[in-house]
C-alpha cells in the first residue's frame, strides 16, 4: 500500500494554479497542507485507520508500534503522534496550526532508522542557531527565537515534565500573548525526535505557501510571488520517493522444514 495515483492527482490538482511565495521563518508560514506528512507515512507503510465517513485521520505504522491521529477539530491539540503497546510510553501533540513541517520534523525522524550515535539536545541545536537561552528552578531550560516569536520551554515540575514549544506573538510577563501554534512532548519523547523537532522549527530554509495563507508581519520574510504549484508537486513526489527508501521490506517466508528423509530402498527381500 502507498500513495495512489488518484491521490497524487488530487494533491497536484489543488496546487496547480497556486500563486504564492517563498517564506521564512517556517514557524510563521501557516500549516500548509497536511499531506506533506500523511503522504510520507503512507509511502513508507503506515496504514490508514479512519473511518472514511468522519473528517479526522488515523494511522498506524507498519509494525504497529506508533500511531498518528489528526482531528482538525481539536484545534489544541489536533495532531497526536504515540507509541502504542510498549514501554516507555511517549507522545506529542501539535495544535492545529503548527506548520506541517515542523510536525514533519517528528514524523520523518520516527520513519527513519534511529541514529547509531547520541543526537544532539534541543539546548545544542537552537543555541547553535542564535536562540537566547536561561534555566531556571529544578532545572527548568528556556530558549527563545531571535525574534522573540516561538519559546521553547523544559518544564520541570510534580505535574509536568517535557518540553512543548510556542510560538506567538508576543510572549509577556503574563504569558503568551496572540498564540499561533504550541506543541507539546511528554518527557519520554526519543531524544533524536525532539532534535529533529528542534533543528525543523529553527532552520533558516524558506517553504511556499499560497498567498491566501500568508499572515505578513514585522518578522515575515516573503519572496517574489509565483506560480508555485509545479515547485510543490516536484518537491511532493521527491519527499515520498525519499520516504519509500525507508519503507520495511517485508520478511523472507521461513523456510519449510525439511522432511525426513524417506528410507533407502534395497533390492533385498525381508526375512520371514
Amino acid at each position: 500500500m502507498t500513495v495512489t495515483d488518484r491521490q497524487l492527482a488530487v494533491f497536484a490538482s489543488d496546487h496547480e494554479h497556486t500563486l504564492g511565495s517563498a517564506i521564512s521563518p517556517r514557524y510563521l508560514a501557516g500549516p500548509g497542507d497536511p499531506r506533506h506528512i500523511t503522504h510520507a507515512l503512507r509511502a513508507t507503510g503506515w496504514t490508514n485507520t479512519s473511518d472514511p465517513l468522519h473528517p479526522s485521520i488515523t494511522m498506524t505504522s507498519p509494525d504497529y508500534a506508533h500511531h498518528l491521529s489528526l482531528n482538525p477539530a481539536n484545534h489544541h491539540y489536533a495532531w497526536k503522534i504515540s507509541t502504542e503497546f510498549l514501554r516507555g510510553y511517549w507522545s506529542a501533540t501539535f495544535s492545529v496550526a503548527t506548520p506541517a513541517e515542523i510536525v514533519a520534523g517528528l514524523t520523518d525522524a520516527l520513519i527513519r532508522p534511529a541514529p547509531d550515535e547520541a543526537a544532539p539536545t534541543v539546548v545544542e541545536i537552537l543555541t547553535a542557531r542564535g536562540w537566547a537561552h536561561s534555566t531556571g528552578d529544578a532545572g527548568s531550560q528556556t530558549l527563545i527565537s531571535p525574534d522573540g516569536i516561538v519559546q521553547a520551554e523544559l518544564r520541570v515540575s510534580a505535574f509536568l515534565r517535557g518540553w512543548q514549544f510556542e510560538a506567538a506573538r508576543h510572549h509577556g510577563e503574563y504569558g503568551p500573548e496572540g498564540t499561533l501554534w504550541r506543541a507539546c512532548f511528554n518527557e519520554d519523547t526519543p531524544t533524536h525526535l525532539l532534535a529533529s523537532v528542534a533543528d525543523a522549527v529553527s532552520t533558516p530554509t524558506a517553504v511556499l505557501r499560497s498567498r491566501f495563507e500568508i499572515d505578513e508581519g514585522p518578522h515575515l520574510a516573503v519572496g517574489p510571488e509565483f506560480a508555485i504549484g509545479s515547485e510543490v508537486l516536484a518537491a511532493h513526489k521527491g519527499r515520498l520517493a525519499q520516504a519509500r527508501l525507508t519503507r520495511p521490506r517485508p520478511a523472507a517466508p521461513a523456510a519449510r522444514a525439511a522432511a525426513p528423509a524417506a528410507p533407502e530402498r534395497t533390492g533385498a527381500r525381508p526375512s520371514r
